[in-house]
């Protein structure tokens, strides 16, 4: 940004060079948030909330196609049906919007539908998680500060009405 105001066609092309699907930049008084859609996954077919196209999470699916296939841990009976958030990039995973703030949500929560979940920071970058459906918090697995990888489970949510 200069002293100008915000230059849209910079931020167009950080939108492009690094492959985000959304960017937002506060400049004195003014906040821009850019978003584009991706049609054409880069990475193999592979929803980024962790829920597969049936509505079933996709661990449970390949536990289920595999039987149980080495490598991938025994889902327990009560999470059968639960939706796993999965991290859609690398980055810091922060559980408040500041150090000094109360976490966005904690395990029992009821959250709704694009209720924040998480910041996962990417070079210098706060994408805010939403959550993709609305029920209980059952698990947050990464630890505040912890680097997650893309694809990473970051929640467990029981889907309840």
């Amino acid at each position: 940004m200069t002293g100008k105001g915000m230059d849209i066609e910079k931020l167009l092309e950080w939108l492009k060079k690094y492959d985000l699907t959304e960017l937002t930049v506060r400049d004195g008084k003014f906040l821009v948030t850019l978003k584009k859609e991706s049609h054409a996954a880069p990475f193999p077919r592979q929803p980024l909330l962790g829920i597969d196209e049936s509505g079933g999470s996709l661990a449970s699916s390949a536990r289920a196609s595999e039987g149980g296939a080495v490598g991938l841990p025994a889902v327990p009976a009560e999470t059968a049906g639960w939706h796993e958030v999965k991290a859609p990039l690398v980055g810091t995973f922060y559980r408040a919007p500041s150090p000094d703030a109360e976490p966005f949500v904690e395990e029992g929560d009821r959250v709704d539908i694009n209720d924040k979940l998480c910041i996962v920071e990417a070079m210098k970058i706060m994408n805010e998680i939403e959550s993709p459906v609305r029920g209980i918090v059952r698990e947050i697995c990464p630890g505040n500060k912890d680097t997650v990888e893309f694809g990473q489970v970051l929640f467990r949510i029981e889907e309840r009405e």
